[in-house]
Parts: C-alpha cells; sequence; structure tokens
C-alpha cells in the first residue's frame, strides 16, 4: 500500500513539475501585450497567473502615466513589467534568489525595459531601508512574499511610518489564505483602504489605497 502511494505522489510530483515548466506566462496589455515571459522552474516562486493579473490590473488602471513601482519579492517580474507596458515609468524589483534574478534579467532585456528597471538581489529587509534612506516613494506595491513567511503587516508598517507610499498609491498583496487578515487602518494622518479583496486556489488578493488624511 505505502509502495502505491509513494508511486502515485512521485506521479504528481512530477507531472506538477512538467505543468510548470511549460506554463508561460504573457504580458496582457499596453505597448508590450503578448509578449512571452519566463517563469522560474520548480514551485519556489508563484507568479500571478493571467486571470487575477487582469482583474488586478483592470482595477488599478487599467493604465498608467508615470507612477514608480517596488516589487518587493520580484519571482519573474511579471507584475513588473506588466505595470510598465501600461506606462509606469520605473520599477524597483527585489528578488533573494540568484536563479530567479537571471530570469528578470532575461525577462527585462527581452522587453528592452533595462533603463527602467532596477534590479537589487538583497534580502527585502536590506532594500527596504535603502529606498527608506534615499526617500523614494512609490506608487504602486506588489508584495508576494514566501507562503512561509508571515510579514506583511510588518511590512506594511514600515512603508507607511517611513512615508514611502504616494497618496492614493496602491499596495497589492498576495498571500495563503489564513496566513494574512486584510484590514483597513487608520490614524489621525493617514489611512489605508480595502479596494478589492479575491480569493481564488489556496490563496488572496488584496488591493490597498493609501491616503493622506493631513
Amino acid at each position: 500500500m505505502i509502495t502505491f502511494i509513494n508511486f502515485y505522489s512521485k506521479k504528481i510530483k512530477k507531472i506538477l513539475k512538467i505543468l510548470i515548466k511549460v506554463m508561460k506566462l504573457r504580458i496582457i496589455a499596453g505597448k508590450h501585450k503578448g509578449r512571452r515571459l519566463k517563469t522560474l522552474e520548480g514551485l519556489n516562486t508563484r507568479p500571478m497567473m493571467d486571470r487575477m493579473k487582469e482583474s488586478v490590473f483592470n482595477i488599478l488602471g487599467p493604465y498608467f502615466e508615470g507612477q514608480i513601482v517596488l516589487d518587493l519579492f520580484g519571482g519573474s517580474a511579471s507584475l513588473s513589467l506588466e505595470a510598465l507596458s501600461r506606462g509606469c515609468k520605473m520599477s524597483y524589483i527585489v528578488e533573494m534568489s540568484r536563479d530567479a534574478v537571471k530570469v528578470i534579467n532575461e525577462n527585462v532585456s527581452s522587453l528592452h525595459e533595462v533603463e527602467n528597471v532596477k534590479i537589487f538581489n538583497v534580502d527585502y529587509k536590506v532594500a527596504l531601508k535603502k529606498f527608506a534612506s534615499d526617500n523614494i516613494k512609490f506608487d504602486l506595491i506588489f508584495l508576494d512574499p514566501p507562503y512561509r513567511l508571515k510579514i506583511i503587516d510588518e511590512i506594511i508598517k514600515f512603508l507607511i511610518d517611513n512615508n514611502m507610499i504616494s497618496d492614493n498609491g496602491n499596495i497589492i498583496c498576495q498571500y495563503l489564505k489564513n496566513n494574512y487578515q486584510a484590514q483597513s487602518i487608520e490614524n489621525d494622518n493617514n489611512k489605508l483602504d480595502i479596494v478589492k479583496n479575491y480569493s481564488y486556489a489556496n490563496s488572496e488578493v488584496v488591493i490597498y489605497e493609501y491616503i493622506k488624511v493631513k
């Protein structure tokens, strides 16, 4: 019985790896519409699929005029490149994995977006401190940390405390269900409103809007 279960468990893992290998992401809209993107093989990155990405960007834009993007857990840079395709000016992409950074560089180069992207192969905490010290503000912030890390609250607090979000800027978070509780935040100086909260498969996506009160 154990041998039988192990056999099918291995078969399922093999099928999953094949599906991920052949799965292709694409740019949905804008100047790079239809262009295919590479993804990192394996189960270590979870790029947002086209259907969900399209829903998210339809709410955010769908098109932009010179906004600055922060992609704190870059993966394949799919979200950053979608934003640039739709009119954003610059994207700061942070990614710890060297293999993922290689894929990011290939995707950025293939779309000729090298001048509009800054890639940081460092821990997210190091990157956030640097951006804060450089007084950089972001209009779109994508947060898709590894599922094992429950750090979204911590990151959002840092961004607000260090005045790193533009007025009416958006934070987009993707996370494992029950790993994070989406909630609005309001104090005397600012508020963070939930624009939309999606649930699909075993994960959720929430879109926030940041508003300066004073």
